[in-house]
């Protein structure tokens, strides 16, 4: 299939442009929403960056070649072709994210959590996108057998990990799936929106009070 739901794409977003990110691999690149969505806040929303002349460094792997089409290569750094596993067994690379979209579930479990450990050992923060529960049964196809789901997920799977942020979504079936973000480290989101942001947003946006408070920014400044 090469694509996922999309209830929790601005929540994903939002985590992701709280950790800013310089350098992240993406696993199981598909259709290539998640590389090209972190392309696009991480640099264009702030830089205006169109150019290709990318700050930051995305890369993605993908065990089926044929999702991969011209455009990839625009917003990944480089897309390797080949299994995840048997890449992060042998690379050498450290990212600060490492995104496991939909993914672990097409895995048998042992092979689901020994992934999961790879890419704590190669990055920062892992993301999980997965789905919950029995009712995600998905068979592979002739051209792609990798598309069959291979294990079960519960959120309880990821509880173990002790530094960790879960949120649960429901898609438009009715059926539960998560994101969780966990680290081997405690998490810490970066002061990406300046001190005071969410503050300031609310007394400007929602009680009305724009004027005094950009008095105040430029008065500051």
């Amino acid at each position: 299939m090469g694509t996922s739901n999309w209830q929790n794409i601005s929540y994903n977003i939002d985590l992701v442009r709280k950790l800013d990110p310089q350098t992240i691999l993406d696993a199981g690149v598909g259709f290539g929403r998640w590389g090209i969505l972190f392309r696009e806040f991480l640099e264009i929303w702030d830089d205006g960056r169109y150019d290709g002349n990318w700050k930051r460094r995305i890369d993605g792997v993908e065990i089926h070649e044929a999702y991969i089409k011209d455009y990839h290569r625009y917003f990944y750094d480089e897309v390797i072709i080949g299994d995840i596993l048997g890449f992060l067994e042998k690379t050498e690379r450290r990212y600060d994210l490492i995104n496991l979209g939909d993914i672990i579930e097409h895995f048998e479990k042992k092979d689901g959590f020994r992934l999961i450990e790879l890419a704590l050992q190669k990055s920062r923060y892992v993301l999980i996108n997965v789905p919950i529960g029995k009712n995600w049964e998905q068979t592979g196809t002739a051209e792609n057998p990798y598309e069959a789901h291979r294990s079960i997920w519960y959120n309880n799977d990821f509880t173990r990990f002790r530094h960790h942020i879960m949120k649960c979504f429901r898609d438009n079936a009715m059926r539960d799936f998560s994101v969780i973000l966990i680290s081997k480290n405690k998490i810490r989101f970066t002061k990406k929106y300046g001190r005071f942001f969410w503050l300031k947003s609310f007394l400007k946006h929602r009680l009305g009070l724009r004027k005094i408070i950009e008095a105040y920014e430029k008065r500051k400044n």
